[in-house]
């Protein structure tokens, strides 16, 4: 378990990065999605760190108060910079970026803005953007009903709608998006979401990660991905289609693997945290070994 005693910041170019930093090795970045909070890897952070690899744990940009930089936007670009940015404050030269969720679009803008920085990416619940356009009318009337909350959060009263009913709003969420997670954990990191979204100013900014959507894509995050990836994806969240996946593993350069949890919903690697982690370490250690062997 993470505790807020484990979090310290530190600040560079006038941002403040809120993180757990923990073990020894090659450099494995956990980034959290929505809605959730970094203490999610806790479990994962601790499988790695006694395999071999120093673990980073970041909050989100806004998701605590002290990350929170008036009129700095949402956007790809500056959601990519921020990936990039917590690694020059903390002096790292490269790493493994593991993000889910919103988490996965700063991975897989940081690996297209600055690739030698970035040894490898597991973008979990969350396939390339440049995949998500639906093809036809009938994906685009399924994809609406399925991500209806992109339109909701960015509504003027998107804030107090949320905030009604204890959250209920975010509960709604839980069990829409991942139906069969059940138990302690899933409880915990919903009652973490609470309570860091009852800070007026933390809820607002993640909802401006949705009101930043629309906004034209920066063509630098648009090119080749030069890296190795492991994608994660549940088989039951956003209808179960695994198209989007399958589309992304072609662009990745260093060759792309999909881990597909067939019965869990949006958040593959909590809900299966177990085979998600045993995944995850095999993965590193092809990649690193390929590194080594070509060194």
């Amino acid at each position: 378990m993470l505790s807020e005693s484990d979090f310290r910041n530190v600040t560079r170019g006038g941002q403040t990065w809120r993180y757990a930093d923990s073990g020894q090795g090659p450099v494995v970045v956990l980034i959290h999605g929505f809605p959730d909070t970094p203490e999610s890897y806790a479990g994962i952070a601790r499988a790695l760190n006694d395999a071999g690899y120093r673990t980073i744990v970041p909050y989100l940009r806004g998701y605590h108060p002290d990350t929170l930089v008036s009129g700095r936007p949402y956007d790809a670009l500056h959601l990519a910079e921020d990936a990039i940015g917590l690694l020059d404050a903390l002096e790292v030269q490269s790493a493994v970026l593991v993000g889910h969720d919103w988490g996965a679009m700063l991975v897989w803008g940081a690996a297209a803005l600055a690739p030698d920085r970035v040894d490898g990416i597991v973008p979990i619940a969350i396939a390339h953007p440049r995949t998500l356009k639906p093809s036809n009318a009938l994906q685009a009337l399924g994809l609406l009903i399925i991500a209806r909350h992109f339109i909701y959060f960015r509504l003027p009263w998107a804030e107090a709608g949320t905030r009604r009913g204890d959250f209920r709003y975010i509960d709604s969420l839980y069990r829409r998006w991942a139906p069969h997670w059940t138990g302690r954990e899933r409880d915990a990191s919903l009652a973490r979401v609470k309570e860091a979204f009852s800070r007026p100013e933390v809820l607002e900014a993640s909802l401006d990660y949705y009101r930043a959507l629309g906004t034209k894509i920066d063509r630098r995050l648009l090119g080749p991905i030069a890296c190795r990836g492991l994608l994660v994806a549940g088989g039951r969240d956003f209808g179960g289609h695994l198209g989007p996946y399958k589309k992304s593993q072609g662009l990745l350069g260093g060759g792309g693997e999909l881990l597909v949890m067939p019965e869990a919903g949006h958040w593959p690697h909590r809900e299966g945290e177990v085979q998600f982690t045993e995944a995850l370490v095999e993965f590193l250690g092809r990649l690193y070994e390929k590194e080594r062997a070509q060194t």
